[in-house]
């Protein structure tokens, strides 16, 4: 792959390099399993995981997604776990295997569990960590005291937040990039 076709953007903002990242971290790879897969260094997913509030949001995105497709998938097998314990306590030839199963779904299935609460929006991920940033500051006092205590104003404070974020997110033009040992030079 060119260094072209890496900086290659997609309307979310994000490059194909990104956007295979965000899938294969959704689908349970690290960060180091992510970077091998796409000959990438390390350090630069971890970056985008972190640092960029495009790709955290997309993340969140696709996570959500996943999450919910396997949820859709378990729910959907309840009936025929219920229909399985029926069928068990109605005929004894191998109900004790069939209940176990059965039993083994229904457990799994349990409480529906709450996806993680990640913001899906980079406006809300920059807007949480102003408000977390700005809470670890706050005294007793009202808000109308942030001038004599020193704190930004919001919109500064956001701002100064997604220029900090950008610039740890970007990744340094030499920071060397795995060499595939078939061909020689990076992809």
């Amino acid at each position: 792959m060119t260094a072209k076709t890496r900086a290659r953007s997609h309307a979310d903002g994000l490059t194909l390099d990104q956007q295979s990242a965000v899938d294969l971290l959704a689908g349970g790879k690290t960060d180091t399993e992510t970077a091998a897969a796409l000959n990438l260094n390390r350090v630069t997913v971890t970056r985008w995981r972190l640092y960029s509030l495009e790709f955290r949001a997309a993340l969140a995105v696709r996570r959500a997604d996943v999450w919910g497709a396997a949820a859709d998938r378990l729910r959907a097998l309840i009936p025929k776990a219920i229909d399985a314990l029926a069928d068990a306590l109605a005929d004894t030839t191998n109900a004790d295997q069939r209940v176990t199963v059965a039993l083994a779904v229904l457990k799994l299935a349990g409480p529906p569990a709450i996806p993680p609460d990640t913001p899906t929006d980079p406006n809300e991920i920059v807007r949480e960590i102003v408000e977390r940033e700005r809470e670890m500051m706050r005294d007793r006092n009202d808000d109308s005291l942030d001038a004599v205590l020193g704190k930004p104003p919001y919109g500064e404070h956001v701002n100064a937040v997604r220029k900090r974020l950008a610039l740890l997110s970007a990744v340094p033009k030499d920071e060397p990039q795995p060499v595939l040992e078939s061909e020689g030079e990076p992809r």
